[in-house]
């Protein structure tokens, strides 16, 4: 049996009252939500905001100067006990030859500044990372040439546009062409002696007016030493360094040819053809020949030929005895000046010492092996400041992450069974399936 309810009015029994519900006013989006400093509205479920980071790259290693300086210490030690020697002998040394101790140092100094303005030539272009073996050739050419002008100091200017425009083809055959920098300073120097007998020809016939007397050495030589401590505290700044190393790659073939590379190659190179041009023409317009005396000076063409020695070889052993490395970017502050002090005083002394022992001595006779040990051992200092002198390289530590080679797994045959040991061995696709 079937209930069946009785029929309802439907109207009646529905009691829901129907609310009237008028909307809101349209707003502006965010109002009234708190809003930030600049006017906009705050999402409260967004949460904060993520700050933007900063990814600083890490700094380049810098040179470790401190090895340079313990060298020049050194250096210092040595040339105080060198002068403290001849100041001791110095009867010996110059009463003969001098009318004083003033004297024979304001002489002396003033055949020492033309040796360090080389040494400074040659040790710049060292420091770029481009060896230019046309600086000391070109020293030496102005030495022997014949001034094209009677007037020195207008021949000056011929000097120094000489200098400029051996420059500039030295920096284009390195930068333009790409031929390797010694071979182009080669190259050059050859030019430089080839035009020799041209300056011959070309020169003024008559007398060529020379400087007014000599001037204090000391003076001469102060001021070729303001030039070296000033160019080394320059070379102590990390950004003129990273400059020599962009020209050194520039020079080895092995980066781009930037122009911050080409204008700072340019710009020392011509520099260093300057002070090797200043260097020769000091020699020239002083006449810094030979000096009636033996034991004046012990170098160069200045003294007999047992104790004889090319000024721009002694260019070269004072450049690397500064510590001046011969692969570029580093080098010394004092030490040019004091080396030359140094190397003045020992050979002066040992001058004296083949005097006294005469001609045909072992002292004579191994006199240009001791110019020799003084190249090697200028090889040896430049070798070890530079490695010295080189950032320290930073070990990464691994920070907990295991590191060690993983061997690769070789599965345990005859196991018993029940062990729990996994076997990675696959089942043989042939045989018949269960």
């Amino acid at each position: 049996m079937t209930y069946i309810p009785p029929e309802r009015d439907e109207s009646a029994l529905d009691q829901t009252r129907q609310l009237e519900f008028t909307p809101p006013p349209l707003a502006a989006p965010g109002a009234g939500l708190p809003a930030t400093g600049d006017g906009g509205p705050v999402d409260p479920f967004a949460g904060q905001a993520p700050e933007a980071v900063a990814y600083a790259e890490p700094a380049a290693p810098r040179d470790r100067v401190v090895f340079q300086f313990i060298w020049e210490a050194i250096l210092l030690l040595l040339t105080l006990n060198a002068l403290f020697l001849v100041y001791r002998r110095r009867d010996a040394l110059f009463g003969d030859e001098f009318d004083g101790l003033a004297d024979a140092l304001s002489r002396h100094a003033l055949h020492l500044a033309p040796i360090l303005l080389a040494a400074l030539a040659i040790g710049l272009s060292l420091r770029l990372g481009a060896v230019n073996l046309a600086a000391p050739a070109l020293a030496f050419v102005i030495t022997v040439a014949r001034p094209f002008e009677a007037n020195v100091w207008i021949y000056m200017g011929y000097v120094a546009g000489a200098a400029a425009v051996a420059g500039l083809l030295y920096v284009l055959l390195v930068a333009a062409f790409r031929v390797p920098a010694w071979f182009a300073g080669l190259a050059i120097g050859v030019v430089v002696v080839a035009a020799l007998p041209v300056t011959y020809r070309l020169a003024d016939p008559g007398d060529v007016v020379t400087l007014p007397g000599p001037p204090n050495g000391l003076y001469l030589l102060g001021g070729a030493a303001v030039l070296a401590v000033a160019g080394g505290f320059i070379g102590l700044a990390p950004g003129v360094r990273d400059g020599f190393s962009a020209v050194k790659r520039l020079a080895d073939g092995e980066g781009g040819r930037s122009a911050s590379a080409v204008f700072l190659l340019l710009g020392g190179t011509v520099l260093s053809m300057l002070l090797a041009a200043a260097s020769g023409y000091v020699s020239y317009m002083y006449a810094l020949g030979p000096i009636e005396g033996q034991h004046t000076l012990n170098f160069g063409p200045y003294a007999d030929l047992a104790v004889a020695v090319e000024p721009q070889l002694l260019a070269f052993a004072i450049a690397l005895l500064a510590g001046t490395s011969l692969w570029g970017r580093r080098g010394g502050v004092f030490g040019g000046v004091l080396t030359t002090v140094a190397v003045w005083a020992g050979l002066v002394l040992w001058g004296r010492t083949v005097a006294d022992a005469g001609e045909g001595s072992w002292q004579a006779d191994y006199s240009q092996a001791i110019y020799a040990g003084i190249l090697l051992v200028a090889l040896f200092v430049s070798f070890a400041l530079d490695r010295l002198g080189r950032p320290k390289e930073t070990i990464e530590s691994d920070d907990g992450i295991y590191t060690q080679e993983m061997r690769p797994f070789e599965p345990t045959t005859g196991t018993p069974e029940g062990t729990g040991l996994f076997d990675p061995t696959l089942p043989d696709a042939t045989a018949p399936q269960r």
